[in-house]
C-alpha cells in the first residue's frame, strides 16, 4: 500500500509539472507563426520560455519514472492525464486572472473521477522481464501513429478533423513513451544501465518522445485546444492501459463493480478533460483582443487561407 502511495504521489507530482510545462509551451507555441516541423522546432528552442518549459518536462518525466518504478501503468497513467487540470489552473494564474467557477468546477470533477477510478484499481502484478511480443506491439502503435500522420497531412490547416487527427497521434506517441518508460526501468532493474542502452526500448522512446513533442506543438496551432487536447489525454490513457493489459499483464481489479467504477471513473475523466479545453480555449479567446494579437479563431483561420501568410511554405501535416 505504502508503495502504491509513493506511486501515486509522484504521478501527481509529474501532473502538476507537466501542466506548467504544457502552459509555458502553449503560450509560445499558439502565438508562433505556422512553419514546418524543422523550422517550428528551431524557432521554438530559440524562446527561453519555451526552453523552461522544455527543461520542466524533463523534471516531469523523472518524476513518471518514479511513479511507475513504483506503481503499474494502469494505477500511474490516469493520474498523469490530470495534468490539464493544473495545465488549466496554471495558466489562468500565468493571464493574471482567478479560475472561473466552472473551470474550479470541472477541475474537481475531474479529479473525483480520478479518486473513483484509482479506489477501485487494486495492486497488478509486475513483470519482471521485456515479453517477447512487446517489440510487435510497439510496431503496431508507430504504425497507427504513422498512419495518423498521413490522414492529418490530409485534412484542411485550420479544421477540426486535423485537429483530432493530430491530437490522437499525439496520445499514441505519449501513451507509447509511457509504455517504452516501463520497459527502460523494467530493463534496468534486470540488467543495469549498460544493458539497458544497448536494447531497443530506449532508444524507441527517445524517437517517440521527440516526435510527440513535434506532433503536439503542430497540434496546438492546426486547431482549436478543445479539439487536440481531449483527444490526446483519452488516446494515451487508453493505449498505456490496453498494452499494460496485453504485453505486460497489468491488470485492474477484475470484478464486475471494479470494473464499472473504473469505467465511470475514466469517463468522468476524459468528460472533465474536454470541459475544461473548452473552458481554457474560451478565456484564451477573450483575453486575446486585450493583448493585441490575433483570437485563437482568427489565427486558424489565416492558416487555413491559402493566401494567408505570403512566402510560407505548405505544411506537410
Amino acid at each position: 500500500m505504502t508503495t502504491q502511495l509513493v506511486a501515486v504521489g509522484a504521478a501527481a507530482a509529474s501532473a502538476a509539472t507537466f501542466g506548467l510545462s504544457t502552459s509555458l509551451q502553449h503560450l509560445v507555441s499558439s502565438s508562433v507563426e505556422d512553419l514546418r516541423p524543422d523550422r517550428l522546432l528551431v524557432t521554438l528552442v530559440r524562446t527561453p520560455l519555451w526552453v523552461l518549459g522544455a527543461a520542466l518536462s524533463g523534471a516531469a518525466f523523472g518524476l513518471h519514472a518514479v511513479a511507475l518504478s513504483r506503481g503499474s501503468l494502469v494505477l500511474v497513467q490516469p493520474v498523469i492525464v490530470t495534468g490539464v487540470v493544473f495545465a488549466v489552473l496554471i495558466r489562468s494564474a500565468l493571464d493574471r486572472r482567478v479560475p472561473t467557477r466552472a473551470e474550479a468546477g470541472w477541475a474537481l470533477v475531474t479529479w473525483a473521477g480520478l479518486a473513483a477510478f484509482l479506489a477501485a484499481t487494486g495492486p497488478s502484478a509486475r513483470t519482471a522481464h521485456v515479453p517477447s511480443h512487446a517489440l510487435p506491439t510497439v510496431a503496431v502503435l508507430l504504425l497507427a501513429a504513422a498512419t495518423g500522420v498521413l490522414v492529418a497531412r490530409r485534412r484542411t490547416p485550420g479544421t477540426t478533423g486535423r485537429g483530432m487527427w493530430l491530437g490522437a497521434v499525439a496520445g499514441v506517441l505519449y501513451g507509447l513513451v509511457a509504455v517504452l518508460l516501463k520497459l527502460v526501468l523494467t530493463t534496468l532493474d534486470e540488467s543495469g544501465y549498460v544493458a539497458t542502452l544497448v536494447t531497443w526500448p530506449i532508444w524507441i522512446m527517445t524517437a517517440a518522445g521527440l516526435a510527440a513533442v513535434v506532433v503536439n506543438q503542430r497540434a496546438y496551432q492546426s486547431s482549436r485546444l478543445s479539439v487536440s487536447m481531449p483527444v490526446l489525454n483519452i488516446v494515451n490513457v487508453l493505449v498505456a492501459l490496453v498494452f499494460a493489459a496485453v504485453v505486460l499483464g497489468e491488470l485492474p481489479e477484475i470484478t464486475p463493480g471494479a470494473l464499472g467504477v473504473q469505467a465511470v471513473g475514466l469517463l468522468v475523466i476524459g468528460l472533465g478533460v474536454f470541459r475544461l479545453a473548452g473552458l481554457e480555449e474560451d478565456a484564451q479567446e477573450v483575453l486575446a483582443p486585450d493583448r493585441g494579437r490575433p483570437t485563437r479563431r482568427e489565427a486558424v483561420a489565416r492558416a487555413g487561407h491559402p493566401g494567408a501568410r505570403a512566402g510560407c511554405s505548405s505544411l506537410p501535416w
